[in-house]
């Protein structure tokens, strides 16, 4: 993951919206993230996992989170963070929420999360941010940002627990196949059993049964054959004596079928001349009969037009008389319709006129009514004018005597940075007051287990080497008093004559006597079991007084960094103090100032009130001359008006023609718009009227017109229709004395007679067919049947002896088909049997292997196997910085717990525990294996980049191992790595090639104030 953009607003101590650009910190590689202790640093680590994940050590859910996570002077709390994860894909993970009307009420938390997709950002379905980091939330922790107090936590992690976190980090879970194994072993052992279940059903299935089943099989198909041959042979002979015999009967049938055709063959002729003649009348006069009745039809329809025209000749004529009558009525108004224009448009004239006479009188009122109103506009302006004189004389005279308000911000910013270095050695103090109570609480614990800060140490080993020497003596005393125990026990067997186990000797005049052994190998355990508590509760004040050593060591080496800075702050003080210049002015009271102060407020608000006073004045008096100005318009435009008016009026009069003014001028408006209107509505009549009248005397003669030359046209036609029939009629006349026929009723009479002509000639055809074909028939049959002897006896036995071999055959088939069934089933099923035996054996092979994994797999043992290659590529990679860093006096291993020990080179490479490191190297030792572990996600994720904070101080290295820590980062540059680390220690700036600093304003709250390089 890379960083490129967090934004934090109303979180914790930031007040205001601050912004970071990653992207100028990771250029270099390192960078730094400084301010004073309580700042605000870590809350830049905690708005990024509690974007990501939701979650924050500092407070849970039940700790009413939302709003002790909300700064108390905001009213909303919005964390923005954007990055790039291990795939390159750029996200945005954004959280917020408000603070309700109470003011101890906030709105849900919403965490939304978007993806960097075409050049916009596109909402995710889920906000949680292990899905696209590859990390839970207590592995972000560990990896990626390592919180104060927690960067030891993965060196210091139990085995279990560490092996459970490389699990879910490197996704080992696929390696953990017990369960899967189990599941697949249960499958299998039920196959097994269905196998078995199935195998029983095939013993009666062998090989030796399928070979006498194919014996048989092939016994009966000879059989077969033989039967069929015999079969086919009487079949052919059956067929050959029942052709012989279908051929005579056939024979006798045609030639009766012959004889009754030839009887029926006279009247077929006759048939066949009465058609002919039937045929060659009808294709001679039909034709001509036809076209006669069609030219009559024609010849009818043409009359009755005729007459339709002549009918509709007289209706035209009729209308045109009407509406001539009717034109002649209107014609004389018509002709003088110009003369009614000419007085409708003097009413026109006369009515404008009135018009204007009206408009005139209203214009004039107007004209008296805004005279006054000007007057008291213009009084109004110079009231205004005079006022606003008065102001500005009073503004003047106040900005003169004004205070120099640069002196005033330069002696507010002087009092303020004052107050701030003060606030910051009370707040160094304080801490200084609780380490060294704290230090001396731990000190006081020393004392209480009787132990001095200066030989603590020395005092212990002497006690546990003390310890020791009593447990060894006490061990060589319990092996004696055992050997003893056991001689007593061989002397207590012994009997006179029998051999001794020892020295093999038959007499034994003096038996060892021994008393109490058992006795004192009781006290014996007794004390051991004493010494061994006492062990343990040395070892117990050891461990107890190691940690509060270390931590004692830790708070005073922070005390002299914090004296360090308390110095650095009365410094501060003291050269801030001598750039007090301003004479009448304390640097201790600042009362004088702020009475300064608050007379340049109170100078400030009376300028203010009399610049707004000013203003409103200049805009009335602007508003004022306007209005002034717009009636002054408003007037001349009235007076123009009026001139118009007299004008068009007199225009008017000058127009009129037919009528003079005098006579109208005493007339109502309204009576001259009524007359003018009847005036109008008479002349459209009129026009309309004759306009109509016209048209539809020309309608109707360009249709009387249309009608009389369809009638002449249709008379030429009927003489021409009268001369086609004329024609037709000699033609017939010709036919007629051509076939001998007296008149057209004779012919029609031949021709009309229903005869199916077609049907008629293809029966008479199939007749002569059908004698022919059965001639032909008769001949083939008798030559066919001549010298051939045949007898019904022979074809009856030959047809017996056909249907027994047929009989025999069918059950020959049946019993060859049985066979052969029987046959194919017990070759499947003795196939079916050898692949359940096949299968049988491959199940009991994975049986066996099932079992061999079962216990490769059993209580996560493989898991445990890759944790452990993993933590030990993981060390040998940490151990390459690691023993640069310790001078190559330390390395780390892992034990078979999967836990982290130290190899001591100085004392013969002797393994111990890395609690026992020192405060330095345990930081030395967690610096490298977070770097290793950050190089496995690196390679896991196949990320270019990869990126980690560190919030953890280096107040417990010398300057030698800062030195080597310091390159040890840098070169993580080269590696293409990226780390963030965060101190209130200011001379680690230096040292850092990129940071900004966390500044906190008692007003405004946190800020980002500055990047440095």
């Amino acid at each position: 993951m890379l960083p490129l953009y967090l934004s934090i607003e109303g979180l914790y101590s930031y007040q205001e919206k601050q912004e970071i650009d990653f992207t100028k910190l990771t250029e270099s590689g390192l960078f730094g993230i400084f301010g004073t202790v309580g700042s605000g640093k870590s809350s830049i680590l905690e708005a990024i996992s509690f974007a990501l994940y939701g979650d924050t050590e500092r407070l849970n859910k039940t700790d009413k989170r939302a709003y002790n996570m909300m700064n108390l002077k905001s009213n909303q709390t919005l964390i923005v963070f954007e990055f790039l994860n291990f795939e390159n894909k750029k996200y945005r993970f954004v959280a917020q929420w408000k603070r309700r009307k109470n003011f101890e009420d906030t709105t849900t938390i919403e965490r939304t999360a978007y993806e960097w997709k075409d050049e916009n950002w596109i909402p995710m379905e889920s906000a949680d941010g292990a899905q696209v980091t590859n990390l839970s939330y207590s592995n972000f922790r560990r990896t990626i940002i390592i919180p104060q107090g927690q960067f030891k936590e993965f060196l210091e992690l139990k085995g279990k627990d560490r092996s459970e976190m490389m699990k879910e980090i490197f996704f080992l879970s696929k390696f953990d196949l017990g369960p899967k194994v189990g599941i697949l072993q249960a499958q299998n052992n039920r196959k097994i059993e269905n196998m078995k279940g199935a195998l029983s059903g095939f013993e009666s299935v062998s090989a030796d049964a399928l070979s006498l089943k194919k014996l048989e099989v092939q016994e009966a198909k000879e059989s077969l054959e033989l039967t069929k041959t015999g079969y086919q042979t009487l079949l052919q002979k059956v067929q050959s004596l029942q052709e012989f015999k279908d051929k005579q009967s056939e024979l006798q049938s045609k030639t009766s079928q012959f004889q009754e055709l030839s009887g029926k063959r006279e009247k077929v002729q006759q048939q066949e001349q009465e058609l002919n003649r039937y045929e060659r009348t009808s294709n001679a006069f039909r034709e001509p009969l036809n076209q006669i009745q069609s030219l009559n039809i024609d010849r009818e329809a043409l009359i009755h037009k005729i007459e339709n025209f002549q009918s509709s000749k007289e209706r035209q004529s009729q209308e045109i008389d009407i509406l001539e009558r009717e034109i002649l009525a209107i014609q004389k108004e018509y002709l003088a319709i110009n003369t009614f224009r000419a007085k409708a448009e003097d009413y026109k004239y006369l009515i404008q006129i009135k018009e204007n006479d009206q408009k005139e009188l209203e214009l004039l009122h107007r004209l008296t009514k805004g005279d006054p109103i000007v007057i008291k506009a213009k009084n109004t302006e110079d009231a205004t004018v005079s006022k606003l004189s008065d102001l500005e004389k009073q503004l003047e005279t106040l900005k003169s005597d004004k205070i120099d308000t640069t002196q005033l911000i330069a002696m507010e910013n002087w009092y303020q940075r004052k107050e701030n270095i003060q606030q910051q050695q009370t707040q160094v103090q304080q801490q200084l007051q609780t380490l060294q109570a704290q230090i001396d609480e731990e000190t006081a614990l020393m004392v209480s287990l009787g132990y001095e800060e200066s030989n603590w140490e020395a005092k212990l080993s002497q006690e546990l080497e003390s310890l020791d020497q009593e447990t060894l003596k006490l061990r060589e005393q319990e092996t004696h008093l055992k050997v003893q125990a056991k001689l007593v026990n061989f002397a207590n067997d012994l009997q006179h004559g029998q051999p001794c186990p020892l020295c093999g000797a038959l007499d034994h005049p003096q038996p060892m006597q021994t008393e109490h052994v058992n006795e004192e190998l009781q006290t014996n355990e007794t004390a051991k079991n004493e010494l061994n508590k006492r062990r343990l509760q040395t070892l117990s004040i050891k461990e107890q007084l190691t940690k509060a050593n270390m931590s004692v060591q830790g708070k005073r080496g922070n005390t002299i960094q914090l004296g360090q800075s308390l110095d650095q702050y009365e410094s501060q003080l003291a050269s801030h103090l001598g750039t007090f210049q301003w004479d009448g002015y304390s640097t201790e009271d600042s009362g004088a100032f702020e009475a300064q102060k608050q007379k340049l407020k109170h100078s400030e608000a009376l300028q203010a009130d009399l610049e707004q006073q000013i203003k409103q004045q200049r805009e009335d008096l602007q508003r004022t001359q306007t209005s002034i100005a717009r009636f002054e318009k408003e007037l001349d435009s009235i007076r123009n008006e009026i001139a118009v008016v007299q004008g068009l009026s007199n225009h008017s009069k000058s127009l009129l023609q037919q009528f003079q003014w005098e006579e109208f001028k005493d007339r109502p408006l309204d009576e001259l718009k009524h007359e003018k209107l009847n005036l109008d509505n008479r002349i459209i009549y009129i026009e309309s009227t004759y306009l109509q009248l016209t048209q539809k005397i020309n309608t109707f003669k360009t249709k009387l017109a249309e009608i009389v030359g369809q009638y002449n046209s249709s008379k030429e036609q009927l003489s021409i229709y009268n001369q086609q029939i004329k024609a037709r009629q000699e033609q017939l006349a010709k036919l007629l004395k051509e076939f001998q026929l007296n008149d057209i009723t004779e012919v029609q009479q031949i021709i009309r007679r229903p005869l199916p002509v077609e049907q008629m000639r293809q029966e008479i055809q199939q007749f002569y067919i059908r004698m022919e074909v059965l001639e032909t028939q008769i001949n083939a049959l008798k030559e066919f049947l001549a010298n051939k002897a045949f007898s019904d006896e022979e074809l009856e036995t030959t047809a017996d002896l056909f249907n027994l071999k047929k009989e025999e055959l069918e059950l020959q088939l049946a019993l060859t088909g049985a066979l052969e069934k029987e046959l194919s089933f017990l070759t499947i099923e003795f196939g079916k049997k050898e692949k359940l035996l096949e299968e049988y054996e491959q199940l009991s092979n994975r049986a066996n292997n099932l079992k061999t994994l079962e216990n490769l797999f059993k209580g996560n043992g493989f898991v445990n196997y890759i944790s452990s290659i993993h933590l030990r590529q993981m060390c040998e990679m940490a151990n390459h910085r690691f023993h640069r860093l310790t001078r190559n006096q330390l390395s780390l291993t892992i034990n078979e717990n999967n836990e982290f020990e130290v190899v001591d080179f100085l004392n013969d490479g002797h393994r111990r525990s890395v609690k026992t490191l020192s405060g330095g190297q345990s930081f030395q030792a967690s610096l490298c294996l977070a770097l290793a572990l950050a190089e496995n996600i690196q390679s896991l994720n196949k990320a270019d980049r990869n990126f980690f904070f560190i919030d953890e101080g280096f107040g417990t290295q010398d300057a030698e191992s800062i030195n080597t820590v310091f390159d040890t980062l840098q070169y993580l540059h080269q590696e293409n790595r990226v780390v963030g680390i965060i101190s209130h220690v200011e001379e680690l700036k230096e040292r850092i090639p990129s940071s900004i600093n966390i500044v906190k304003d008692h007003d405004k709250g946190s800020k980002v104030t500055q990047y440095a390089n």
